[in-house]
């Protein structure tokens, strides 16, 4: 089974640490809800729905087989790009107006931890949704 501390000390590295991404989350969230850019929830919404999907496909890896995986890749792939690109674009947004991103600079650039985050915005969603 997998555990929070294995993942800690992933071999792949660059992990992120539940604490970091929910410091994260909350500045990005804060940041975002401040713009006054009529579009900010739609665009908020996207980015969400976003990690949903990735997050999906990264939980069904585990009970993939070999061939499997291999077919699932192109389109996990895409996914993972979609989340980057939704995290650029509220980036954008917040910079634009003005807003604290120091979040972005935080979250890095390296795509093992943004697909984390994605991972960790849906717990923070599901668990907020009761």
């Amino acid at each position: 089974m997998n555990t929070y501390e294995e993942y800690l000390n992933h071999k792949a590295g660059h992990v992120l640490k539940i604490e970091d991404a929910l410091s994260i989350y909350t500045r990005m969230a804060e940041s975002i809800a401040k713009c006054e850019h009529e579009a900010k929830k739609e665009l908020w919404d996207d980015f969400v729905q976003r990690c949903f999907k990735y997050t999906l496909v990264r939980c069904k890896w585990e009970f993939m087989d070999y061939q499997e995986r291999i077919d699932a890749d192109p389109s996990r792939t895409r996914m993972h790009d979609t989340v980057i690109d939704s995290i650029e674009i509220l980036a954008r947004l917040a910079n634009k107006e003005g807003m604290d991103i120091s979040w972005r600079e935080d979250l890095g650039d390296e795509r093992k931890r943004i697909g984390d985050f994605a991972c960790f915005v849906t717990y923070i969603t599901g668990i907020s949704n009761r």
